[in-house]
């Protein structure tokens, strides 16, 4: 595998959303700072946990009036919640407003109560019209487990989109299957769509990566700009597959 970094590389003004489970927040946090020599926003259009700890330059979480004009650096934006543990989403208006502003913006559009794999209600995931880049993120550890509560937010939705069975393990068929679903991963996308397989680990996961991608129908590839296997954490990926003239 080879730096992360090298599997994105996104030239040019970028409104990137980031949807799916385990490892949406890692992930944004190390995007944002690879490209931190540029303005860049990261924000929620959910809710994620406040990030008091993370490397951002720049802070705004009630007065929006001078968001966007700070410069080159990190501005992390949204509205405190829950007991100041949280921030959601700016006001979409705010949003229309201030992305043109920023030379790259980094959105966590979607949320899996920190689950393996997810189901999506009718109104998830919430994927702005002006992303340029729909970054999916499924995680390959998830293969083995068993499909119930403790592995699966919104269990009956993912049954449902997935034709899984509760209580069976989780196989490459499934996560192809929740990636290639009418009403699974990509449903609200916009923009180009990047599969990340993440999680991957060892030699055994890379097979289990290359497997899913085996197993996803022609007719979503189409649809993808690129598949990546990576491990957010160690901060390393390979691309296993990508369109011709992107």
């Amino acid at each position: 595998m080879e730096p992360l970094i090298n599997c994105f590389d996104f030239q040019g003004k970028q409104v990137v959303s980031l949807i799916g489970s385990g490892g949406k927040t890692s992930l944004m946090w190390y995007l944002a700072d690879c490209y931190r020599n540029q303005s860049v926003l990261v924000s929620t259009t959910t809710k994620i946990g406040c990030p008091v700890d993370r490397p951002h330059d720049y802070f705004y979480s009630s007065n929006f009036s001078n968001l966007g004009c700070d410069g080159q650096g990190i501005t992390l934006a949204g509205r405190v919640c829950e007991g100041g543990y949280k921030l959601k989403s700016l006001p979409l208006p705010v949003f229309e407003e201030l992305l043109p502003h920023f030379d790259k913006a980094f959105l966590e559009a979607d949320g899996s109560k920190q689950l393996p794999l997810k189901g999506w209600e009718t109104f998830e995931p919430v994927v702005l019209p002006k992303t340029t880049v729909t970054i999916g993120l499924i995680p390959i550890s998830a293969v083995g487990k068993n499909i119930d509560q403790m592995t699966v937010h919104r269990l009956a939705l993912f049954l449902r989109a997935t034709g899984a069975i509760q209580g069976e393990k989780v196989k490459e068929e499934t996560l192809a299957e929740i990636i290639a679903s009418p009403t699974g991963l990509w449903k609200k996308s916009h923009g180009q769509r990047i599969l990340c397989i993440n999680q991957v680990q060892t030699i055994e996961q890379l097979k289990q990566a290359k497997k899913v991608l085996a197993l996803l129908p022609q007719m979503l590839l189409k649809r993808l700009s690129k598949v990546i296997a990576c491990n957010v954490q160690t901060k390393e990926g390979i691309v296993l597959w990508e369109k011709l003239n992107n």
